[in-house]
């Protein structure tokens, strides 16, 4: 299945979906995220990536004053809702992300949880949308 390092997740899923930036752009993830995901996955069971690498011109990032995590690499969303986002919350939290947002509003399948493994700030740190 895979063209990366993981054995569930390929470099085009990790892609920026901008719709400028080719498949190969999800290379610019950052390996201990994705190992840390890589391990979330084998305890939860598959995970759907909702976004991963985002370029500097993705929509969500292109205005921000410096780059986010998504822009460095260094973070993920999962697509999930109720049972797995709970159990997907309750494992990644003693996993070492230091960064957990939680967005379960809405549309379940727009639901998602963003972690990441930035150093950045106040860390460890927790949200919700």
């Amino acid at each position: 299945m895979s063209d990366s390092p993981w054995k569930n997740f390929t470099y085009a899923e990790l892609a920026c979906k901008c719709g400028h930036c080719d498949s190969q752009s999800g290379r610019h993830i950052d390996p201990a995220l994705m190992d840390k995901v890589q391990q979330l996955r084998d305890r939860c069971g598959p995970l759907k990536v909702s976004s991963a690498y985002r370029c500097p011109n993705h929509p969500s990032e292109r205005n921000k004053p410096r780059p986010g995590t998504h822009a460095k690499g260094l973070a993920i969303d999962i697509q999930c809702s109720g049972v797995q986002a709970f159990a997907l919350l309750k494992t990644a939290i003693g996993m070492g992300f230091t960064g957990i947002g939680v967005s379960q509003k809405g549309d379940h399948g727009s639901r998602f949880i963003h972690l990441d493994i930035s150093t950045t700030g106040n860390r460890p740190w927790l949200w919700s949308y």
